[in-house]
């Protein structure tokens, strides 16, 4: 049976809006979604965030929520030491030290995986006999660039001590 001319043009028409919609879709799906960087490899330890770490050393409270929820540390971590650099200044520069069960690797480890885990574009992570340092890099909802620094991680009694520390950086 022969389709009326009619027909093939309604079928004609259905098939290429059909072919229009597949294209679209497809198109769409391959857009990044922009919900940061997936982690490298899972975190390999427990994690909490760095919330109390902060505390007493932002006291305008200009560190932006999508920067200080987004910092992890080791969850065995305990404060043993806190600095402002610029408490009276106009960009944050602070940092806190830690105290970690984990070994220096470990914690290396540790945060080369959470980092970007968290959105932070890991700049560079170096390890030597003498230092370990990372360097990690994120927007702030604030219009500021933050850096989180993790560096030293040393052995010693109750465990490997540690540096984070937190900078704002304004090109203003």
């Amino acid at each position: 049976m022969a389709l009326a001319p009619r027909s093939k043009k309604v079928l004609g028409w259905g098939v290429g809006i059909a072919a229009i919609l597949v294209a679209a879709i497809g198109s769409l799906a391959a857009i990044p979604s922009g919900g940061g960087e997936e982690a490298s490899s899972p975190i390999p330890y427990s994690a909490t965030t760095s919330l109390g770490a902060w505390q007493g050393l932002d006291p305008g409270n200009v560190i932006p929520a999508n920067i200080e929820r987004t910092i992890l540390i080791p969850a065995d971590a305990t404060i043993t030491g806190r600095h402002n650099a610029n408490p009276y200044g106009t960009e944050f520069d602070a940092w806190v030290w830690l105290r970690s069960a984990l070994t220096p690797s470990e914690i290396r480890n540790f945060f080369v995986a959470a980092l970007p885990d968290e959105g932070w574009h890991v700049e560079s992570a170096s390890a030597s006999s003498t230092a370990t340092t990372i360097i990690a890099s994120k927007a702030g909802s604030d219009g500021s660039y933050w850096e989180v620094g993790i560096k030293d991680p040393t052995p010693g009694p109750g465990g490997a001590r540690l540096q984070v520390r937190l900078l704002q950086v304004s090109f203003s």
